[in-house]
């Protein structure tokens, strides 16, 4: 038997396709050096709604080398067999403190132009103006649901710029009968803290799918749920087994 894989580390890669995206690239090995760190913290089978389902719950810790950060950050979970889909995820969606940063913009205020003779002249006596306004910044955390995936987004502050909100916990309900696997992607852009408006993105996947089906982990994975039959309780609180209580 297969020994069960709960706890994984992950390499980032470079995009290649994005690489000329940004003016000032920094050293692809920045990338290659920065890494996240999974582990499946339960998954327990039971039932919900009347259907046999799988509570799973993960934590992604992100790992950033020296002098980088991780900018923005999506990790989507696919589950592999199609008969089977996710019917409950947390969360849903998360808002960090309000900042507020000062956006410059300036603008070319020039005279169209005078007529002599008939003829039109184009004058260049225009002037450039400039002006600045405040505009309000927060961390932030979305989300999206497929049947058979759900992916997360998160964002940092780009007024604080403390990088996004970690480490992520993710919490889904399957249906599933006896088989299960799951395949774990993310999808990055790190950026130098010396050189902030600079960012390069990177990558990284589960080279196969893990097998989490109740046949290959028997009784479960991590701590029991209370019985794991308390998801049909109407008490039953999916948020209970994650937490977005980021103080930024």
């Amino acid at each position: 038997m297969d020994e069960i894989v709960t706890s994984f580390e992950l390499s980032l890669e470079p995009d290649t396709e994005l690489a000329g995206v940004d003016a000032q690239p920094f050293s692809v090995e920045l990338i290659r050096k920065s890494k996240i760190a999974t582990t499946i913290s339960r998954a327990r089978y039971g039932s919900f709604q009347e259907k046999r389902a799988c509570l799973l719950t993960f934590e992604s810790k992100f790992i950033p080398y020296y002098g980088v950060r991780f900018k923005y950050v999506e990790v989507e979970l696919r589950i592999v067999r199609s008969d089977a889909s996710i019917i409950a995820y947390e969360p849903h969606q998360w808002r960090g403190k309000a900042s507020t940063t000062l956006v410059q913009q300036t603008s070319r205020v020039g005279d169209p132009g005078v007529s002599v003779s008939g003829m039109n002249i184009g004058a260049d006596v225009g002037y450039t103006r400039q002006s600045e306004h405040g505009e309000v910044k927060r961390a932030w955390l979305e989300s999206e649901l497929e049947s058979t995936a759900v992916s997360w987004r998160l964002g940092e502050n780009d007024a604080t710029r403390e990088g996004v909100p970690k480490p992520f916990q993710g919490a889904l309900i399957i249906t599933a009968e006896e088989e299960l696997s799951i395949r774990v992607k993310y999808y990055v852009k790190l950026s130098k803290s010396a050189d902030p408006m600079s960012w390069r993105p990177g990558y990284a996947r589960t080279a196969k799918p893990l097998k989490l089906d109740r046949t290959f982990i028997g009784e479960g994975v991590g701590p029991d749920v209370d019985g794991v039959d308390a998801m049909e309780k109407e008490e039953f609180q999916l948020s209970s087994f994650i937490s977005t209580s980021w103080d930024m």
